[in-house]
């Protein structure tokens, strides 16, 4: 009993700051999407459309963060602090270069990347202006999810809460005044969501990191300290961290691929979509401070060389994540109609969001079940290559095709063609569960690196 016990403590403890704030984030999500979704279809699909520029910049950074955190969670268990700072530098030196390029290049052409998903000209017009000025806070954000990474996994999980806590309060207060024109602010409409975005990103990351030197938390040391990284860390890291990468890449890729296939069937279509992206992110939310509790709790077992407990913790979070999804599936589709009513959309977008709320929530069990099995838990111990064969196959030999062909070539609904592409997901925890039981995953990855 006294086992299951610490168990518990163990997850709530990391479970429920990680989850407050995927949650408050996608709050914010949700209050953007709901006033900018007054100002009509056109504004709600370029946003739409905007985030999904920015999700191919962030996925290859979340995997960058996974990439530290796995072996941030390893050396600690270990108990070694130096290789952290380290680890830190090297996420903030590849960080730095991936999000300062595609500042850049978003910047300076905006309507290249819109055009990508959409052909609508007001579209790609109004979204350009949106895209241009959401683009500053791309390296601000880079920073936040990296030093959010080390702190996570060396357990100080409450201070990114109570930061990005302040930053969505910020953020919802400078939405409203920018646009709206409220609280003597200038009234921007669309282009005043960016600003507010960017002002935000930028004091998170100044707050954060202004806390670690502070309060002198893992990774509050100097340059030499950080990008002082021994060549043997530097080869193993990015061995472990590329295939995560590509995945996320690979990930992406079938999500943009879902979405050109979403904004080619019509505007009614793609509007319905968008505003199902703040509920499917909240409902994550949820959940995702069970994944990251895999990915800490494991990882610090295969790094302390404890394999018996690693497997244990990883079966019993597989199953809480289930059940717990189950009864938030089954919430989701009774609260369906009165979400969509929410936004000023037209009747047939009305219509369609709610069927593809419903199809979300049938399949938000497996969808929770594959983010621990595979972001978690044989991410954790290094398997990050198997995982990338996995997600990709999955994605693209079934998902992809099976868009394209319900879409293009048997003309159906939308709804349809997302849950029939759905099934991928039931497919990759299958997969993931034969790979969980066969234990080949569980590795120590740090036994040799000890700085």
């Amino acid at each position: 009993m006294k086992k299951s016990g610490d168990f518990y403590k163990q997850v709530l403890k990391i479970a429920v700051p990680v989850t407050l704030q995927s949650l408050i984030m996608s709050l914010l999500n949700l209050t953007d999407q709901l006033m900018v979704g007054q100002l009509g279809d056109v504004a709600i699909a370029s946003v739409g459309m905007s985030v999904k520029i920015y999700g191919i910049l962030s996925v290859v950074l979340a995997g960058l963060a996974t990439g530290v955190s796995i072996y941030a969670s390893q050396f600690w268990g270990g108990g070694d602090r130096k290789s952290i700072s380290h680890l830190l530098g090297l996420g903030l030196g590849a960080g730095l270069v991936l999000s300062g390029l595609f500042t850049i290049f978003v910047f300076f052409m905006p309507e290249m990347f819109l055009g990508i998903f959409t052909s609508d000209t007001a579209v790609k017009t109004e979204g350009s202006v949106f895209v241009q000025v959401f683009a500053l806070s791309f390296i601000p954000s880079m920073l936040t999810m990296m030093y959010s990474a080390i702190l996570r996994s060396t357990g100080h999980t409450q201070l990114p809460m109570y930061i990005s806590l302040i930053a969505v309060g910020l953020n919802i207060v400078l939405n409203y005044g920018l646009i709206f024109g409220q609280l003597g602010m200038p009234e921007w409409g669309l282009m005043g969501a960016a600003a507010a975005t960017a002002m935000a990103r930028t004091v998170e990351c100044l707050l954060i990191i202004g806390a670690v030197y502070k309060f002198r938390l893992p990774g509050a040391d100097g340059f030499k300290q950080l990008f002082g990284v021994s060549k043997p860390l530097l080869r193993k890291f990015f061995a472990t961290c590329y295939p995560i990468i590509l995945t996320e890449l690979i990930w992406v890729l079938g999500e943009t691929a879902y979405a050109v296939v979403y904004s080619r069937m019509g505007t009614a279509e793609m509007t319905a979509m968008t505003i199902t992206f703040p509920l499917q992110g909240l409902s994550i939310a949820l959940l995702a401070g069970l994944a990251s509790a895999a990915g800490v709790m494991v990882g610090q077992k295969l790094g302390a060389g404890d394999n018996d407990a690693a497997y244990d913790f990883a079966r019993r979070l597989i199953r809480l994540g289930v059940m717990v999804s189950l009864v938030i599936g089954v919430i989701l589709a009774v609260i369906s109609p009165l979400y969509v009513s929410v936004f000023n959309i037209s009747d047939e977008s009305h219509r369609l969001g709610m069927y593809l709320v419903w199809v979300f929530a049938g399949f938000l069990w497996v969808k929770v079940a594959n983010m621990i099995q595979a972001g978690g838990v044989l991410n954790s111990g290094g398997d990050s290559k198997f995982v990338f064969v996995m997600e990709s196959a999955t994605t693209w030999i079934i998902g992809v095709p099976s868009a394209l062909l319900l879409s293009f070539v048997f003309n159906q609904p939308i709804y349809w063609v997302y849950l029939i592409l759905s099934l991928e997901e039931v497919v990759r925890f299958f997969v993931g569960a034969v790979r969980i039981r066969s234990k080949k995953w569980m590795k120590n990855l740090v036994s040799d690196l000890s700085a």
